[in-house]
């Protein structure tokens, strides 16, 4: 992302959805002392993450943390920033028009931004007899109850902003918006792997296909009897250790630049 973002030495950077600032970390590399690097988040607590982070690599003066939601960026300063870089942040954000305005509101002229946003439409549903990669027709019909189960106990307003777009609707935003260059280059993978990687059938049970979904053990718990449970599991059990999973991903880049 920071590559397709061009030069950053001595320009603004603001990090949206920093997370665990995985990216604004990497950028304070590259914007370099004269440079400045924004970490903005809704949650308090991963952006006093982040701060450690900063902190520790001894660069506090040249990051600023700001707690604010992608549809207004309320608490960033009109045409502030040179940059605005986002990692899987859109497919949670329900008012993605106004996403998109926000951002082209808090750059300078000449600024850009650059996302990278999971495309939902285009990897699920997965084929009926696989659970996020793993080959489980050998007990289908858990499979099935399983599946379920995940969507009805997962927050609908979430899902439905997951799946509610393509490159080609987040191209049309950064248009309406204002960006007078758009580039969105999408990218389909099929290949070896799981789609949610665990060391083991317990480390599954933890996960949860996004933040706003129950984990694969609560679903198996609501869904599934005792013995249909011991079962399923089994059967899990068996594909994990097959190593045959196959993961189907999408996802998009979008670079677009503001008029000078």
């Amino acid at each position: 992302m920071l590559d397709r973002a061009g030069p950053l030495e001595g320009l603004t950077l603001l990090d949206l959805g920093a997370g665990d600032g995985l990216i604004g970390l990497g950028a304070l590399d590259r914007v370099g002392p004269a440079g400045r690097v924004i970490f903005c988040d809704i949650s308090d607590a991963l952006l006093e993450q982040c701060r450690d982070a900063v902190r520790s690599r001894g660069s506090l003066d040249r990051a600023d943390f700001v707690l604010a939601r992608a549809e207004d960026l309320q608490t960033v300063a009109d045409v502030s920033v040179d940059v605005v870089t986002a990692r899987a942040v859109l497919l949670f954000v329900t008012d993605k028009p106004a996403a998109f305005s926000a951002m082209y509101r808090v750059l300078r002229p000449s600024g850009r931004i650059v996302l990278r946003e999971p495309l939902g439409q285009l990897m699920f549903p997965e084929p009926d007899a696989r659970l996020w990669g793993y080959d489980l027709r050998s007990a289908l019909d858990l499979v099935v109850k399983v599946k379920a189960a995940l969507s009805v106990l997962a927050d609908p307003t979430f899902r439905a902003a997951m799946m509610d777009f393509d490159d080609r609707e987040l191209a049309r935003l950064a248009v309406e918006a204002g960006f007078q260059r758009v580039h969105a280059e999408c990218h389909i993978v099929t290949e070896p792997g799981a789609l949610i990687r665990a060391d083991s059938v317990g480390g599954l049970l933890e996960l949860a296909p996004d933040p706003t979904s129950p984990t694969l053990g609560e679903a198996v718990e609501a869904s599934l009897t005792p013995g249909e449970r011991q079962r399923f599991l089994a059967r899990l059990d068996d594909a994990v250790r097959a190593g045959t999973a196959m993961r189907h991903t999408a996802f998009v880049y979008v670079r677009a630049d503001k008029s000078a």
